[in-house]
């Protein structure tokens, strides 16, 4: 009877291992599609620049530069919410 319960608890607790495990992987999915999607908002914002800076020099304005500034540090912004789920993964992962 021991033997029969003692084999149960192994099993419920390989269970809860494995569960546990399952969870962190779904969660460490779930926040590189975040950096992925943070990503691609860079690339766009990059490009953006491109434009803005490419406009004012075809239509002879003077230096874009508070719409440049202004876009660099939205994307210095979503540099550092990368690095903040990176330090997420690492956590979920160390778990």
């Amino acid at each position: 009877m021991s033997l029969l319960k003692n084999l149960g608890n192994k099993a419920l607790n390989t269970a809860k291992v494995v569960g546990s495990k399952s969870q962190d992987m779904m969660e460490v999915g779930k926040l590189k599609l975040q950096i992925s999607q943070i990503e691609g908002e860079i690339k766009k914002l990059k490009s953006e620049i491109g434009e803005v800076v490419y406009s004012a020099y075809a239509s002879g304005q003077g230096s874009p530069s508070e719409q440049v500034v202004s876009l660099c540090e939205t994307i210095n912004a979503k540099y550092a919410e990368i690095e903040e789920l990176k330090l997420k993964i690492q956590q979920v992962q160390n778990d």
